[in-house]
């Protein structure tokens, strides 16, 4: 089946295709599709972890420090000690028509900075509506749903004066244009044989059917009215007058009209009065909002992470930098730092508010074409790796969830309306029930969900507090876990819910799930006794030994016995395979001392692969030293270390004659670093799996060991990072360590596919996926690389110009600059201009000497164009000096007519009169693959 990437209408599309394509067809059978993301500070390092973290697979321990997996006792122990809890609140969609608006919003008009995914500072009014045009390929632009219209009729009847219930007459009528919608109306009475008649409908009926408010639903309206019998009775006049989106419109067109007409004047298709603000309201929020069924489109979404007053700021930035760019990597985002100190919105007006928050506007979809998916599982996770990333720049944060606390749930946006801004911001509901729900919040009033599983977290988190209030000393911590035990065991009690029930049943399925995950551990079904290591047995074993002892305190007296026999068949599994990976040792020892030199001793085994040539002459030197003091008189042990010494010499000799000595020994440089990187994150994770989770160590020690452990896990991804690095750019010394070494190949495998889906984003991108398929990939990746640097010299130069060219709001622009740093500038905008006219020379000369993806981008760089005909003028002139110089005898020829030559046919034939190139070659290779599909179905 052919692939042609035409069919699609947009970039993201294109993209995903041809990847998809090429893992169909095998290509990339294991393309991480989080891998080839965009963007600079959004693509961060993997050696953190956290949700969303792409981390190499090759590594001898993953670690996930997300704080979804941090134990709940831990989380509450910090809790109790003052941390934080994580704050990050979804306050908004919006479609790609609001993304401007929304990035107003949290630049506060363009006066506060805002920060984008690269880490770039956007300053102004002006610089975001350009960024918003910047993400305009990744908005669907999806047109809100009309959900309901505002009508106006006129009945016109020659006994329309003498009716006894005119309201009744006018209310027929518009049921039998609307059939079984809802809706409110006024009568106006403008003439004695005429009534006027307007209001507001809810566009979808009960069935599914939506009118458009437009004129052809005008028409179907007015032709069903015609064929009632009250168009039979007088004549009726129908028409749409405008359409609206969501509730908030719907209740403020019905306030409008109540406003409008007096007392008692509008009415529902039920004849009831709406006669104030407050009846509307309850009218559209309580009955016409499950009818509206309103969709809007969402391209951005608006997010808030918040902190505790008194929060480092720096720190807080920081974190959300962090946050947002693990979290969303991939997407385009800006945020926006509120600091109370300087925000220049008035705390009247809702801003300066008493603690430091972000804003963020994050794109919904990717540049792969991925959406955000939200739910509250999805928003845990959130606030897990928020609270992470805090503790990472030294905030005391953690993730919090209010079954653990007993708090009410939140109140939703459209069941509050503001009231006052003025420090922490009033509200007050828009109904009865809306008010209560407010209330009980905001004076966070016991609460507890009656859902089965959230009564089990619920009792859960009853036993953790219990746990914390057991295991520390402190008073304040005890006092504190003490405080939500009780609160927790009263919101249960007051739900009347059986408290001791769900803790049996917890109990029984934490020991149905322990016992579980001990017959997979001991079962033959396991981890294959071949393929463990020594390092993965003591892991293994420690398993065994700890769910063992899980399942010892959680059953029974009467059943001691039976778990005595259940432990001592357990053990013996534990040491069969202790045997079995002893044996495994010998013999691969017994293999290697078999492979080696005749007579080698087993001290001098050689090593392993990625050791057996650790040959720098510093160490041999210091070794041979050291060991002839020891063994001067002992014949044998002479000659064993003589052989070993030439063995050794040998492989040296012969690794530099076949990948030569600079391969060699930086091979060994690399090598070397592996093996200390992969003792010491051994080290460190031994500790950490140890003594992190140890009630007896304090908060700088634990943090401590957290640091070591990231730390040489950050080491360890970066020496094999290197070493991949090396190995596929030509150090074929390194390559062929790697033969045994399944971490360095995983490495080298990785480093593979990223390069070949680094490719792959590059020739299938739509934006010069023809120039790069009709010129060299080598032409195409310098030019490119040179349009890099053109591009940064000339935004250097752009922001070397006089400050009144600059942003008037930028705090910048508001020091005076003085004599001095005026001059500086000067001098560095002037070198700026030059390294950017050189850079342009270059490009031209480049074209010109046949660079062709660099001659065709021409015609969209207007820069290059122009010094291109430049450089073509000055080469023609220069060429035509040459030939003058020459001449002789040759007579007189009329001066610069080579030149003038080639003037005259470039003005035939300007830039603004060609067809851009790259849309001539796209329709060449559409024709092609027409030709060739048209071929194959003959």
């Amino acid at each position: 089946m052919e692939f042609f990437l035409g069919a699609f209408e947009r970039d993201w599309e294109r993209r995903r295709a041809a990847l998809l394509h090429e893992l169909q067809m095998g290509e990339h059978e294991d393309l991480d599709w989080d891998r080839p993301r965009r963007g600079g500070v959004a693509h961060l390092p993997a050696g953190v972890g956290g949700w969303g973290g792409a981390r190499r697979q090759g590594r001898a321990v993953a670690f996930r420090g997300t704080g979804g997996g941090r134990p709940m006792h831990a989380r509450f122990a910090a809790l109790a000690r003052g941390s934080q809890p994580a704050v990050v609140k979804l306050a908004s969609y919006g479609g790609g028509i609001r993304a401007a608006a929304m990035m107003s919003y949290a630049s506060r008009s363009g006066e506060l900075p805002v920060e984008n995914e690269k880490g770039e500072r956007i300053i102004g009014k002006q610089a975001l509506a350009e960024l918003r045009g910047d993400w305009e390929h990744l908005f669907d632009n999806r047109t809100a749903s009309r959900d309901v219209g505002m009508f106006q009729a006129s009945i016109t009847a020659a006994s329309v004066a003498g009716m006894d219930d005119r309201e009744e007459f006018a209310r027929e009528a518009l049921r039998a244009g609307f059939g079984e919608r809802r809706f409110v109306y006024a009568i106006e009475e403008k003439k004695a044989d005429e009534l006027e008649v307007r209001g507001v409908v809810v566009l979808r009926d009960p069935g599914g059917e939506r009118l458009t408010a437009d004129a052809k639903a005008t028409a179907i309206v007015q032709e069903r009215v015609d064929n009632s019998d009250v168009g039979r009775e007088a004549k009726v006049r129908f028409r749409f007058r405008g359409y609206g989106n969501g509730v908030e419109f719907a209740t403020a067109r019905v306030r409008d009209l109540v406003e409008r007409m007096q007392q008692g004047g509008v009415r529902d298709e039920t004849a009831r009065i709406v006669g104030d603000f407050e009846k509307a309201g309850d009218l559209v929020q309580k009955e016409w909002r499950r009818e509206l069924h309103s969709r809007k489109g969402r391209d951005v979404m608006h997010l808030i992470v918040s902190a505790r007053a008194g929060t480092d700021v720096t720190a807080f930035q920081a974190a959300v930098r962090d946050f947002l760019g693990e979290q969303f990597g991939g997407h385009r985002y800006v945020f926006a730092l509120h600091d109370p100190a300087d925000d220049p919105k008035e705390m009247g007006q809702g801003g300066q508010r008493p603690h430091v928050h972000a804003h963020a506007i994050v794109t919904m979809r990717s540049e792969t074409g991925d959406r955000i998916v939200t739910s509250p599982q999805i928003f845990r996770q959130w606030r897990a790796l928020m609270a992470e990333k805090a503790r990472e720049h030294d905030i005391d944060m953690e993730m919090t969830d209010r079954r653990e606390f007993g708090n009410p749930p939140a109140y939703a946006r459209n069941q509050v309306r503001p009231v006052s801004y003025a420090g922490r911001t009033e509200h007050e509901g828009t109904s009865r029930a809306a008010q209560v729900r407010y209330d009980r919040k905001r004076t966070n009033q016991r609460s507890a969900a009656r859902s089965p599983s959230s009564t089990d977290y619920a009792v859960e988190a009853v036993q953790a507090w219990d746990e914390v209030m057991r295991g520390r000393p402190e008073k304040a911590v005890a006092d504190f876990a003490t405080e939500q035990i009780d609160r927790l065991q009263t919101a249960l009690g007051e739900s009347q819910i059986d408290i001791g029930k769900f803790e049996n049943s917890h109990n029984a399925t934490n020991l149905k799930a322990n016992m579980i995950e001990l017959e997979k551990l001991v079962a033959a079904g396991g981890l294959p006794m071949h393929s463990m290591t020594r390092m993965e047995f003591e892991a293994y074993e420690k398993r065994v030994e700890a769910v063992l002892a899980t399942v010892e305190a959680a059953i029974e007296p009467v059943e001691k016995k039976d778990f005595d026999e259940i432990a001592a068949t357990a053990r013996e599994v534990v040491e069969i395979r202790r045997e079995y990976l002893e044996l495994s040792e010998r013999e691969a020892q017994a293999e290697r001392l078999e492979a080696a030199p005749q007579g080698q001793g087993e001290r001098d085994a050689p090593r392993p692969p990625q050791d057996a040539v650790k040959f720098q002459m510093a160490e041999r030197a210091g070794a041979d030293g050291a060991v002839e003091g020891k063994v001067k008189d002992n014949p044998d042990q002479r000659r064993f270390d003589s052989e070993a010494r030439v063995s050794r010499d040998d492989l040296f000799d012969s690794a530099i004659a076949r990948h030569g000595e600079r391969a060699v020994r930086e091979g060994d440089e690399i090598l070397a670093g592996y093996d200390a990187a992969a003792q010491s994150l051994e080290r460190a994770t031994t500790r950490f799996s140890n003594e992190y989770s140890g009630s007896d160590l304090s908060d700088d020690e634990r943090a401590t060991i957290r640091a070591d452990y990231l730390a040489a896990s950050s080491r360890y991804d970066a020496v094999l990072q290197r070493y991949a690095r090396e190995a596929l750019d030509g150090n074929t010394y390194l390559y062929e360590q790697s033969k045994g070494e399944e971490n360095l190949q995983k490495a080298l495998k990785e480093e593979a596919q990223h390069r070949a889906s680094q490719r792959a984003i590059d020739m299938y991108d739509p934006t010069r996926n023809l120039p790069a398929r009709q010129h060299d990939e080598q032409m195409v990746r310098a030019g490119d690389e040179l349009f890099a640097r053109i591009d940064a010299a000339r935004i250097a130069a752009y922001r070397l110009h006089e400050p009144e060219n600059r942003d008037s709001r930028s705090p910048a622009s508001s020091l005076a600059e003085t004599e001095a740093e005026r001059d500086a500038r000067i001098a560095k905008l002037s070198e700026a201009e030059i390294r950017y006219a050189d850079l342009l020379r270059e490009a031209a000369r480049a074209a010109i000497d046949g660079n062709g993806y660099i001659r065709d981008m021409a015609t969209i760089r207007h820069d290059l164009n122009n010094e291109i005909h430049m450089e073509s003028r000055r080469r023609a002139e220069a060429e035509q000096e040459r030939d003058d110089n020459v001449r002789v005898t040759s007579g007189r020829s009329e001066p610069g007519s080579r030149a003038a030559r080639l003037n005259e046919e470039y003005r035939a034939d300007p830039p603004q009169q060609q067809v851009p190139r790259l849309r001539e070659l796209e329709r060449e290779v559409e024709q092609r693959h027409d030709r060739e599909r048209s071929e194959q179905e003959r």
